[in-house]
């Protein structure tokens, strides 16, 4: 796990050591920098393999490759093999040089063979072509800034603000977007100039020219419908033991996030018996009764872990410009501060750690997923008549005190709430499954936006009116394609981002067992019915922890992992921050936002709503972000 950084067609021989320091807190271990007339490749390295070689940037024996990698490719043994069985001859043990010397053999097709999760860059002296490449997942960031003639990259955004000679015009579009998601999707990024390139993409630039090539996608939905359930879970379980098993090659020591759910719990089971060590297991909890950690300590202890624990309390939202810095893009979602805090607990003693994030997003976990599941069957047998005249007067009579009863979040759900549930009645009604999808994970929704932007704002909108879509194909409304709407963005721009983000800033290295291409793949193989069955997620999944896990910790019910923050703004340094960053002058200094909607906003925020208080942090965020990457502002050091 590393950072990577780089530019071509820039005769600047200071500005890659620039860009490289702004990637230190990514690779504490070493350093190392190449440069070659306009092209220049920088590298810092967190060492997990092959700690006394791996050195980068790294050449092949003739100079005629050069290379910066980030990530790790889990099956780099077998490709080492291969390669022997050529002639190839090596010089380290590095994963970094097996990917360098299959480049070197096969070219952009190696990417085929690749298991790991990756971003790499790979500067070819003869051609003078650089040649990008991203993981399928999405697991790895890899960004870039394309000028006339000239291009730069790395794995955050914050090494590209190091070259001064390009417009840092904000993209209205991503601010609107990020309101909406909590994060920024698909390609864009919070500045007009910068973009992501797509996870399972790759890049050529040369002579100015850049192309963009994309080498993998998701298979068509439902392949695995012939085989038997048993055969499928023995599938499942062997891919689930194979992926694990990979992600525990290391010459450091290891551990895992354990809460108390199904996810994490399956990964440490397996770890368990995979390993000849006691697993080391970390969670956090929130001193209130919905908090998981009960049931986290006593899988831990069920399954032998040497279990450690953390509380996060109100005083830990001081870390938020933190998060904000090391995040490089807003990521306006309160879970990111626990797990910021703890990565950086999980360091004092491991290096590497696995954990459960993309069974949800594979198996169909998700409350919404059921939620629109069971729309398109209300939608499909109860008559538009019924609907309209006694299916939304019941919801409008309902006091929300009652509707909090069907809610999965420990929290109040509260007027806005209920506003937002008679609301999704009206997008059902429309048959739009992209619209009900982009409705039920919209923290600021339609309604919301009606009023929260200055008409200035509102007038960059509408000169360039672009929202974030679905691609075409993705609109088919089988279950398939609601897990696919997320996938191509939920993932790689949010719950990906995070564990990057989080696990870098504190030189830890996350992995991810349920994204193993092979194993995303045979997920999204499977029949509906084998991931949601009479609305209960993760069928077969279940089915899978049934065998590996207690039966306590296998049949326990999906909990949200929630953050109260609905608590924590009762409290008087939080109250602080937020009337700092969300006070008048403030908002009028931004000019995004009317000043009488935030007022509005904070007024509210003693009800203690659930969507009211996630509104108002991922508002703090936001400005934390512009007051870090636009004003230029040290918040990471002066805590606003």
């Amino acid at each position: 796990m590393c950072g990577i950084c780089g530019h071509m067609g820039i005769y600047d021989s200071q500005l890659i050591e620039r860009m490289n320091n702004t990637l230190e807190h990514r690779g504490p271990d070493d350093a190392g920098l190449f440069r070659d007339a306009d092209v220049a490749l920088g590298h810092r390295r967190l060492s997990i393999i092959d700690l006394a070689g791996g050195h980068q940037p790294m050449e092949t024996t003739d100079g005629s490759l050069v290379i910066v990698f980030n990530g790790e490719i889990y099956n780099f043994k077998e490709l080492r093999d291969e390669l022997v069985s050529k002639g190839v001859r090596f010089e380290t043990l590095s994963d970094t040089e097996v990917l360098l010397r299959l480049y070197q053999q096969e070219g952009a097709s190696s990417l085929k063979k690749l298991n790991g999760m990756f971003a790499f860059a790979i500067f070819d002296r003869k051609r003078r072509e650089l040649f990008l490449a991203r993981d399928r997942i999405g697991i790895k960031p890899l960004c870039y800034l394309e000028l006339p003639g000239r291009l730069l990259f790395a794995s955050d955004p914050k090494a590209l603000l190091q070259y001064p000679d390009w417009s840092r015009d904000i993209n209205p579009h991503a601010v609107r977007d990020y309101l909406a998601l909590r994060y920024v999707p698909g390609q864009q990024s919070m500045f007009s100039a910068i973009q992501h390139l797509p996870p399972g993409h790759f890049m050529r630039y040369r002579d100015g020219n850049c192309e963009i090539s994309r080498y993998w996608s998701l298979p068509s939905p439902g392949l695995g419908g012939h085989h038997s359930e048993q055969s499928n879970l023995e599938e499942l379980e062997q891919l689930l033991e194979r992926s694990v098993s990979r992600r525990l090659i290391a010459d450091v020591k290891f551990g895992a996030y354990l809460s108390g759910g199904l996810d994490s719990g399956l990964i440490v089971a397996l770890m368990s018996k995979i390993s000849n060590t006691q697993v080391k297991t970390f969670s956090v909890g929130f001193d209130y009764e919905h908090d998981e950690l009960s049931q986290a300590a006593a899988t831990a202890e069920l399954l032998g872990c040497d279990h450690q624990e953390l509380m996060f309390s109100a005083q830990d939202i001081s870390l938020l410009p933190e998060l904000v810095y090391h995040s490089g893009e807003p990521l306006g979602d309160a879970i990111n501060l626990p797990m910021y805090k703890l990565a950086r607990e999980a360091k004092k003693e491991v290096t590497v750690i696995l954990t459960g994030e993309g069974a949800d997003e594979i198996f169909g976990g998700y409350l919404f997923h059921k939620v629109l599941w069971a729309a398109q069957i209300y939608h499909k047998l109860v008559p538009g008549p019924i609907r309209d005249w006694l299916v939304r007067p019941l919801l409008q009579a309902c006091p929300p005190q009652l509707l909090n009863l069907a809610f999965q979040y420990p929290a109040y759900l509260g007027g806005r709430g209920k506003q937002k549930a008679l609301d999704y009645l009206d997008v059902i009604n429309t048959g739009d499954q992209d619209a009900g999808y982009r409705h039920l994970i919209s923290l600021f929704d339609n309604r919301d936006m009606q009023t929260l932007f200055t008409p200035e704002f509102e007038a960059q909108l509408q000169a360039k009116s672009v929202l974030w879509t679905a691609p075409t194909d993705l609109l088919d409304p089988s279950f398939d394609q609601i897990l696919r709407l997320q996938f191509g963005h939920w993932l790689p721009n949010n719950m990906l981002a995070r564990a990057d983000r989080m696990s870098m800033a504190s030189g830890i290295e996350a992995r991810v067992p349920f994204l193993d291409h092979e194993l995303v793949e045979f997920a999204f193989s499977l029949p509906r019915n084998m991931k949601l069955n009479n609305l209960s997620g993760k069928y077969l999944l279940r089915k899978v922890a049934k065998r590996l896990l207690p039966k306590v910790t296998a049949n326990r019910k999906k909990m949200p992992f929630y953050v109260p923050m609905e608590n924590y703004f009762q409290d008087s340094n939080c109250i602080e921050m937020m009337n700092d960053l969300l006070g008048e002058q403030s908002v009028r200094r931004r000019g995004i936002f009317r000043p009488e909607a935030i007022a509005q906003l904070l007024g509210a925020i003693h009800h203690k709503e659930f969507i009211l208080a996630k509104q108002v942090f991922s508002l703090m965020t936001l400005e934390l972000w512009f007051r870090t990457f636009v004003d230029g502002e040290n918040t990471a050091a002066t805590g606003t």
